[in-house]
């Protein structure tokens, strides 16, 4: 006895194929515009990737896509009071990387594998006369634990302290940058509510920090630094916030802070060209910490150690990408710089997994 097709599953295929229509009469513009913009499309394509950037391409412009992130965002925040993987919600509008509560379980070979790169690059600057200061800058979530909706652990709360013992131990200069934080975490804006990095005020108070623990460092060139307008701050832990700003108003709060300028003074009135340009022999080496014009950390060292600098940084490439950066440049192979302050993001030991060599 054959099965016999009712009238509904004619109408249900009827209607499967109608939508296989619809989505390939849908896609025909998707496949267009993908294949005009490939000029190695056969290489991709025997390397089987071609495929996964057609995905990729498809994907983001699928008319569904965006509500049902937005719902299922949605549901996600109502239900479990969580945002999107990468973003960890904390209390009164504090927003956390998920990286600064993510304890990897090879955290010490990892961390053992950094400090002998940090130890090497240490010997190589030895080698040409140059003298290297870390400065390792707190985690978010260490200065701001109250603001954390969980405790952070153990190993997170100890890190910085073992690092700095780590580095001391094979004699490598540390700034104590954590004991200061915290502080003044309490009556000051050291982090950016809904941003991975530190203020303005977090910058300049790590430049005074480094300044009065090396005060052989200071310098007699005078600059001040003003204030040169205000800024409405979109912090980057914002693009992982999927859901209608309704649900939690207070994540999207803006955040304002004060744009600065460093500036050189001149003295007594003459230009220092007539007296000849001066011997800059200071690097700074950093991230985005450093690299972002908006926490004018460069400007505030300068004004802090009365003195210019050479700055080498990197954004979004981490500590040991700008490190590198630096000695394959001119200020690494002369004479002139003689120190080198490394700004190092603590929670990079936590997410850092192919590190480069130099």
């Amino acid at each position: 006895m054959f099965p016999v097709m009712s009238s509904a599953s004619k109408i249900n295929g009827i209607l499967f194929c109608v939508l296989l229509c619809g989505m390939f009469l849908y896609s025909l513009p998707a496949v267009l515009a993908f294949s005009s913009t490939q000029t190695q499309a056969m290489s991709l394509f025997l390397d089987g990737k071609l495929v996964r950037k057609f995905e990729h391409f498809y994907d983001k412009r699928l008319f569904l896509r965006d509500p049902s992130v937005e719902l299922w965002a949605n549901i996600q925040q109502a239900i479990f009071r969580e945002g999107a993987s990468g973003v960890v919600l904390g209390r009164d509008g504090w927003l956390f990387t998920n990286q600064e509560y993510l304890v990897p379980s090879d955290l010490e070979q990892n961390l053992d594998k950094q400090l002998a790169l940090i130890d090497k690059i240490h010997q190589q600057l030895a080698q040409k006369g140059k003298r290297l200061i870390m400065l390792p800058v707190p985690m978010k979530l260490d200065t701001y634990a109250e603001h954390s909706t969980y405790v952070p652990s153990e190993p997170i709360s100890d890190l910085y302290q073992h690092f700095s013992q780590s580095l001391a131990e094979r004699g490598i200069d540390t700034v104590d940058l954590r004991s200061t934080y915290q502080s003044v975490a309490a009556s000051e804006p050291l982090f950016l509510r809904n941003d991975t990095h530190w203020s303005p005020k977090g910058a300049e108070l790590a430049a005074q920090t480094l300044a009065q623990q090396y005060p052989e460092l200071l310098g007699d060139t005078f600059y001040i630094t003003q204030t040169a307008g205000e800024k409405q701050i979109s912090g980057d832990l914002l693009n992982y916030l999927k859901f209608d700003p309704r649900l939690a108003p207070s994540y999207f709060e803006p955040v304002h802070i004060q744009l600065h300028e460093t500036l050189k003074q001149e003295k007594g009135g003459l230009d220092d060209s007539l007296f000849g340009e001066e011997a800059i022999s200071l690097a700074l080496v950093g991230t985005s910490y450093t690299r972002i014009d908006d926490w004018n950390f460069a400007g505030f060292l300068k004004q802090a150690l009365q003195r210019d600098l050479v700055t080498v940084a990197l954004e979004a490439r981490g500590p040991f990408e700008s490190m590198n950066e630096f000695l394959a440049g001119p200020a690494a192979a002369g004479g002139e710089v003689q120190t080198v302050i490394w700004e190092f993001p603590l929670r990079t030991l936590l997410a850092q997994r192919q590190i480069p060599s130099p």
